[in-house]
């Protein structure tokens, strides 16, 4: 029964880690005011740098389902919000922004 959970949490494990390279990556929004930065972290999981307006906030507990995601962002102001968007072969869209894969 070990061995079987075993390799049920290593099976989720590397699907989470296989989908996390193929959002890893750099995008610019629809000015230079906006971006956003997604990569793996040591642990697998993903964590990134997002700009929005010229604001910067660090992205944590970001989880992907299928081309839906969320994220939390803690602006360098203090204020928090929880990010929603979709992923597409281009880019990331979140909310009404859309960021291209550089």
């Amino acid at each position: 029964m070990k061995k079987l959970a075993a390799v049920l949490m290593l099976t989720v494990a590397v699907t989470a880690y296989a989908q996390s390279p193929k959002i890893a990556g750099s995008y610019r929004g629809p000015s230079e005011s906006y971006g956003l930065v997604l990569e793996v972290a040591p642990d697998g999981k993903l964590r990134g740098n997002y700009v929005e307006s010229g604001r910067l906030a660090v992205l944590n507990a970001i989880e992907v389902k299928g081309e839906k995601f969320t994220a939390r962002a803690s602006f360098d102001d203090g204020s928090l919000r929880v990010l929603t968007g979709s992923l597409t072969q281009r880019g990331v869209r979140i909310g009404e922004t859309f960021f291209e894969r550089m």
